[in-house]
């Protein structure tokens, strides 16, 4: 009898103590967000990419139409860029990009006068800069934006009287000043590398160099440049900001 009554009164307690313990609050499990990327801070890296450039005249004599040929250069560049970012808010953000590229844009043309000799012409884009503005919408690691800015590029032209003797009718480099605008897209692979793809417009005050022939007429290679440009750049985010 005395067995039974202890084992009763160790089952009541028990009992009781799993009640008291379903009774206790029970805490939700935490989780901690994952940190949302931050465009802010400074970056550097490199760039190479394709351009074309339509529409150069090579006249003789200037002002005439009766030996007038077209030049269209094209070709490959690679180059430098640094910049940086500043992320107004969860989606919108605002930087400045300046970027510098050697470039192989260039194009020949030859030209057989009716009434005998041979000419050509070749006119090439050494060199080309840019200094942007950005404006960009940014989904996390995503970032699109539009760019606009100034712009500048060395053109060099060279044109001979004869294949043979190599005779030069035009031998000259211009600098000229423009406007650049654009878009593109830009995403952050880890906190430290992004990778971007964009396009370019430039646009490039009036290309106007003259020469002297071998008969001693005026010759001119003339032309609006302007200059489509497509490029991937490769950037390190080397200071950045909370």
């Amino acid at each position: 009898m005395r067995k039974t009554l202890l084992s009763a009164i160790a089952a009541s307690a028990i009992l009781s103590g799993y009640a008291a313990a379903a009774d206790l609050p029970v805490k939700a499990p935490i989780y901690k967000a994952a940190p949302v990327f931050n465009w802010t801070g400074m970056y550097g890296g490199i760039n190479a990419g394709y351009g074309f450039d339509p529409n150069y005249y090579f006249e003789n004599p200037p002002g005439t139409i009766d030996e007038i040929f077209n030049l269209n250069p094209q070709g490959g560049f690679g180059g430098l860029q640094i910049g940086y970012n500043r992320q107004m808010s969860p989606v919108w953000l605002i930087g400045i990009e300046a970027d510098f590229q050697i470039a192989g844009i260039r194009d020949r043309f030859n030209f057989i006068y009716p009434g005998g000799g041979a000419s050509y012409a070749v006119l090439a884009i050494d060199y080309f800069s840019t200094v942007r503005g950005r404006i960009g919408y940014v989904q996390d690691r995503n970032l699109y934006y539009f760019t606009a800015g100034g712009a500048i590029a060395k053109f060099q032209a060279n044109v001979f009287a004869d294949f043979d003797t190599g005779d030069g009718l035009i031998s000259g480099n211009r600098w000229l000043g423009g406007y650049v605008i654009g878009v593109g897209y830009e995403r952050a692979f880890n906190n430290n590398w992004t990778l971007k793809v964009e396009y370019l417009y430039l646009d490039f005050a009036h290309l106007d160099i003259r020469g002297i022939n071998t008969n001693g007429g005026q010759v001119a290679l003339t032309g609006d440049p302007f200059l489509h440009v497509v490029r991937l750049g490769l950037n390190l985010r080397f200071a950045t900001m909370p």
